[in-house]
């Protein structure tokens, strides 16, 4: 195997997720990370009694949400004002040399017990929390995920059970970042975990299910391959599917081969909640069909209803049972 190491982020077109800002697909959940507490229920709609509100330059940031149940820290955000136009979250559309309109997203810092996430773990990527933001569920709203590393292979740092969050958010046009604090704690939603020694081969690539942890309100999966190489191992995407053919959307992903000896690639992905009647979920891995043809990177081939042309890989296919 090549001696080199990748952190591998999952591209836009593929999952329809940018980490670090831009935009995404998810289906909005409504459980309530106090309701959650409070009555140990699962899955059913709340209003939060505490509501965080920060305002500087006649723009307001308000909390709509705030969520840790384990898998990770699911935030959701409001901004309003007068004379506000464009989009909370920045689309990426027009010149963009141009600066961006009075409130809109510029970066978002995130702070654990007072500590930097930049500080948490280690010096890569890899090694700390990751943290990604994408549009809400209106133009006027965002969306903040960030899971800890502790599913990347080694022994990555873990989000507390309990822990004061700190966001820092900067938007463009108002001098002095937003301060949101957020005391922060684990929900009573106990995850489902699921282990096994799960492993499919497809010629010299590996490719095994390390675990899988369920909670109402999100799907994190663990997935480890080993290979000649990790660049072709980092080329392969996945569909999710339960057995009523539901597929499961991303919200998170990130690989990285630095935390292991071996040099496997772990893969850490969070998705939308699977629905509590499934008996099964089938993974499915493909390689991404390229533009231009041959290519390594670069723009995927769409097909006529603007979809990625899949091949799928069936040896590597898995379908693990839920119950």
């Amino acid at each position: 195997m090549k001696n080199t190491s990748k952190m591998i982020a999952v591209t836009a077109l593929a999952t329809g997720l940018l980490v670090g800002g831009g935009a995404w697909g998810y289906q909005a959940t409504t459980v309530d990370a106090a309701a959650a507490q409070a009555t140990g229920e699962k899955g059913k709609n709340a209003i939060k009694a505490d509501v965080v509100r920060v305002t500087q330059s006649g723009i307001t940031l308000e909390v709509k949400k705030a969520v840790f149940d384990g898998n990770l820290i699911d935030i959701s955000i409001d901004r309003t004002g007068k004379g506000l136009k464009n989009s909370f979250v920045y689309n990426g559309a027009g010149d963009e040399s141009k600066p961006m309109d009075e409130g809109t997203l510029e970066s978002i810092d995130v702070y654990i017990n007072g500590k930097s996430i930049m500080e948490l773990g280690g010096k890569t990527l890899g090694q700390r929390p990751n943290l990604g933001w994408g549009p809400g569920d209106h133009s006027k709203s965002v969306r903040v995920k960030i899971t800890d590393p502790s599913w990347l292979g080694g022994k990555g740092y873990t989000f507390p059970e309990k822990f004061q969050l700190k966001l820092k958010v900067k938007l463009a046009g108002v001098d002095k970042p937003y301060i949101v604090e957020l005391p922060m704690q684990k929900t009573a939603d106990k995850p489902v975990v699921l282990t096994g020694s799960l492993t499919k081969q497809a010629g010299n690539i590996t490719l095994e299910l390390g675990k899988i942890s369920l909670t109402s309100t999100s799907t994190r999966i663990q997935l480890i391959g080993k290979g000649d190489t990790t660049e072709q191992l980092s080329r392969i995407l996945y569909e999710f599917v339960d057995d009523s053919g539901r597929q499961l959307d991303w919200w998170t992903a990130f690989g990285t081969d630095v935390n292991n000896k071996e040099k496997a690639l772990y893969k850490d992905i969070v998705l939308t909640p699977i629905n509590g009647d499934a008996k099964s979920i089938t993974i499915k891995p493909f390689y991404p069909e390229m533009e231009v043809p041959g290519a390594t990177s670069g723009a995927y081939k769409l097909d006529a209803d603007g979809e990625i042309v899949k091949n799928y890989i069936q040896e590597l296919e898995m379908e693990v049972p839920l119950k």
